[in-house]
């Protein structure tokens, strides 16, 4: 397939490039020490015109492609793993607002991010389900003229700094797949606490503890949809995606600085730089070669993302996440390897992107059920029907 840029995709990049060196990269280090939300940092985002990039034109927003998308996301997260994940997670919400909201849903809600520059998260990990991911025992009731929902979530990615986030949920009275429902709770709405400490290997400014749920009253405009619906649209494997872009941006920044590093750095008592080494040379080359595989997977998956139907984009998401796992995990081990012990220093940014990636490629659907969702797709194993999209696929955060 033919990735040659636009001239549009180019200048989203350029920005994308600029925002992580110069405005997100310096601040990364503090945010992962410190474990705190990147607020600056999406502000920035929000002033240079990319917190808007799934909403659709009319709106306000830039109503990116899935390529264009996935190229500005990789790139932020070149400047700080947490902040490009977030901006993702946020923007993904974006996407399921924009295919199940009414157009006042979407005038009110999509007002918040341009204008506001306010950040929505997507919560549907549950602490006793298996992988994380689950709707069961987060429970929309109908009742008083009102909705209200009780449950409880955790990796709750932004809480106590979005100012709305979808709960993924299951309506009183239905099973989870007819009766999955998305309810958009703004910051403010009572009967909901943050619950948990955030002290993690990485991905720490991503900043997400549990929240619990009791009798949070809702309006009807804070009901996303008809319940079963949501998950029938191949919204939420767009995660996956991301979660790639992330990964492989991520990554090419620890190779970017390996090769810096060893173009600059002389050991006696060689009389060259490290580059001039038969070992770097070669590790380099493992490094390059494994981000160029996985980034042409995501790239295809991209492409064709906007045709695919629901089944096919939960493959092409399993396909572009676990080749971006592998390379990622392959390529930051690496690079510390070669840097060798300096790479521990704080200072140096090899080791908290080593972390934040071992961290990061832990979110569902792992390895072993990506190349369950590939093996079964190349064999034609129930490889049709809702429960099977249900089933094979939970990217939600």
């Amino acid at each position: 397939m033919d990735f040659k840029l636009t001239r549009e995709q180019s200048q989203l990049v350029e920005k994308a490039k600029w925002l992580a060196e110069e405005k997100l990269a310096p601040r990364a280090q503090h945010y992962d020490k410190t474990a705190t939300h990147p607020k600056e940092s999406w502000n920035d985002i929000w002033e240079n015109g990319l917190l808007g990039m799934a909403i659709p034109k009319e709106f306000g927003g830039l109503g990116l492609d899935m390529l264009s998308y996935i190229l500005v996301v990789e790139n932020l997260t070149q400047g700080c793993t947490s902040t490009g994940m977030t901006v993702h997670m946020h923007s993904v919400v974006q996407r399921y607002i924009t295919e199940l909201g009414t157009r006042k849903q979407k005038t009110k809600f999509f007002a918040d991010v341009i204008e506001k520059g306010r950040l929505f998260g997507s919560w549907g990990s549950e602490p006793d389900r298996r992988g994380g991911t689950g709707v069961g025992d987060s429970v929309v009731s109908k009742r008083d003229g009102g909705y209200y929902l009780n449950g409880r979530k955790h990796f709750c990615t932004m809480a106590g700094a979005t100012r709305r986030s979808i709960i993924h949920s299951t309506m009183e009275g239905m099973d989870p797949i007819s009766g999955y429902i998305l309810a958009i709770v703004p910051d403010d709405a009572p009967g909901q606490t943050i619950v948990g400490e955030w002290d993690t290997l990485g991905m720490r400014a991503t900043v997400s503890p549990g929240v619990i749920f009791e009798d949070c009253e809702l309006t009807e405009d804070e009901i996303l949809g008809e319940p079963g619906r949501g998950d029938k649209l191949g919204i939420g494997q767009s995660f996956g995606l991301g979660y790639s872009a992330v990964y492989l941006g991520a990554a090419q920044r620890a190779l970017d600085f390996v090769k810096e590093y060893a173009c600059n750095t002389r050991f006696d008592p060689d009389p060259e730089p490290m580059s001039h080494g038969l070992v770097v040379q070669r590790r380099v080359a493992e490094m390059a070669m494994a981000l160029e595989g996985a980034r042409l997977s995501l790239y295809k998956a991209a492409s064709l993302w906007q045709e695919a139907k629901p089944l096919e984009r939960a493959v092409l998401a399993a396909r572009a996440k676990y080749q971006a796992t592998e390379a990622a995990l392959m390529v930051t081990e690496k690079a510390m390897q070669t840097v060798g012990g300096r790479s521990a220093y704080a200072g140096i940014p090899l080791g908290r992107i080593f972390r934040d990636v071992r961290t990061c490629t832990l979110m569902p659907p792992n390895s072993d059920r990506q190349r369950e969702i590939i093996g079964r797709a190349e064999m034609g194993v129930d490889n049709e029907g809702d429960d099977m999209l249900t089933r094979l696929t939970h990217f939600v955060s």
